[in-house]
């Protein structure tokens, strides 16, 4: 059964809520205990220690900067119902090895009911059976491996042709190659629409499994493809993405860009998908080249150009970090280009495609068994969207665990009421009082928008709250 938007049960324009049936099975575990008795640093004050009935969460992210976004967020907490226990990093120097180690049951002797860290070292076992919530969902590679989010839009295009996200997702096609000797076979086998190019048609090739434009290039020739393929950067991968490039991107200040939006899922009965609003746009570190006919760019070869991922900037152009100035060239505010959007209208246009964009997509890869919401999970995702010159945005890809370091620091107040956002959506309801939460209303009230609510029936749809 389906809700429309503005029935009862939805949060404001454009949300739609979808209930389907299906079942949860799980039998993998990473346990938390792996981490060998490693000592943990409490976050809070000695006399908040033993305070009755305080929970505890364990922090274990690997990243310094995502680690203090997500400890303010505990700190600022005007009721201190929980309490932190951080698990240093390698080389660690800012968190100091405390006095309580960690064993196999620490979520049994001293009460953790939420785990906010590294997916690879989820405890899934304890999630399964409920007794602790976690900052990830187990199953999810339905949308953010490429090659599975390219088949579950190929099913919602099949089934809803005119739909919005199958209009705004850019051609795309899968293969596999083991041997380069192959290759001919491959296309004709998987990609015949290669073999068909016309001159100067560009596509994107990129691995199915990495992220941070890791493997990623253009090209316009299949001679050019089967050099990228002969490469010795690319003999162990693979599973490979192609994607029509987007002709006539919208330039700002002559440079292309994407726009990266936040998006967070939580729980699965019913899951709730939420946007950030604030969304930030990425430049390309180079000036995109003179297009030639049919607004197709002439030159392809300067990959800075072309790839807008501020990973690559900062490792080739600025050597590892930037300037507050130099980041403004990089990343700024969606807001801050609303020029050349259109003004507040435009603006206001991009952002609610976007919205739909991501609600049509979470409910797509949500119908496969390739992305499975937990009750007492919720998790944060970066999406990443292209605006062409008409102000049409166009969804490109999906990660897990956006990096939020590449933000900048000139933005950082953005990223940490982000990350309040996300605490206040999936974290204070776990103790059943946001009604009670004080501190926190701005952040409820004006950067998070619901675009989707879908309930799954099914045994790990079961209710998740922390008494």
């Amino acid at each position: 059964s389906s809700r429309q938007p503005g029935e009862p049960g939805g949060r404001g324009r454009g949300v739609a809520e979808v209930v389907i049936i299906m079942m949860w099975w799980d039998e993998r575990g990473a346990r938390l205990g792996s981490w060998n008795g490693k000592a943990m640093e409490p976050a809070m004050e000695e006399e908040e220690k033993t305070s009755p009935g305080r929970k505890v969460a364990i922090i274990d992210l690997d990243c310094e900067y995502t680690r203090q976004a997500v400890l303010g967020c505990f700190r600022r907490d005007k009721d201190r119902r929980w309490r932190t226990l951080v698990k240093p990093t390698t080389g660690d120097s800012t968190i100091k090895k405390g006095s309580h180690d960690y064993d196999d049951d620490l979520d049994d002797e001293v009460g953790a009911c939420l785990y906010w860290g590294e997916y690879e070292r989820v405890d899934w076992e304890a999630v399964g059976m409920g007794r602790i919530a976690a900052n990830c969902y187990c199953i999810r590679k339905g949308l953010i491996r490429k090659a599975q989010l390219a088949l579950a839009v190929h099913k919602w295009r099949s089934k809803r042709p005119d739909s919005l996200l199958a209009k705004r997702v850019p051609e795309t096609h899968v293969f596999e190659l083991y041997d380069i000797e192959y290759f001919d076979e491959v296309l004709i086998a998987d990609v015949p629409e290669l073999r068909e190019m016309s001159p100067g048609e560009a596509w994107i090739l990129k691995p199915n499994i990495t992220n941070q434009a890791l493997g990623v290039r253009v090209f316009d020739d299949l001679g050019t493809l089967r050099q990228i393929l002969s490469s010795e950067e690319a003999w162990n991968l693979r599973e490979w993405v192609v994607q029509r490039y987007v002709d006539r991107p919208l330039l700002v200040d002559g440079r292309k860009f994407h726009v990266r939006t936040y998006v967070l899922a939580v729980g699965a009965a019913p899951m709730r998908v939420l946007v950030y609003d604030q969304m930030l746009a990425l430049f390309a570190a180079d000036a995109y080249p003179a297009a030639g006919e049919g607004g197709r760019p002439r030159d392809i070869s300067n990959l800075d150009a072309h790839l807008t991922n501020t990973c690559r900037i900062t490792r080739q152009k600025l050597g590892g970090g930037m300037t507050p100035e130099e980041e403004a060239k990089h990343v700024r505010l969606l807001d801050e280009i609303s020029g050349e959007l259109g003004g507040p209208a435009g603006l206001r246009r991009v952002k609610d495609e976007i919205g739909a964009l991501v609600a049509e997509c979470l409910d797509a890869v949500s119908s496969d068994l390739s992305f499975m919401p937990m009750a007492n999970c919720f998790e944060l995702f970066g999406f990443d969207f292209l605006v062409d010159r008409d102000g049409g945005a166009w969804l490109l890809e999906a990660n897990a665990e956006p990096d939020l370091v590449q933000s900048g620091r000139r933005l950082g107040e953005v990223i940490e009421e982000m990350v309040a956002g996300v605490y206040v959506e999936a974290v204070v309801p776990l103790t059943a009082a946001e009604e009670e939460e004080e501190g926190w209303e701005e952040t409820k009230t004006t950067q998070w928008k619901q675009v989707l609510q879908k309930t799954f029936a099914g045994s790990q749809a079961m209710g998740f709250h922390i008494g």
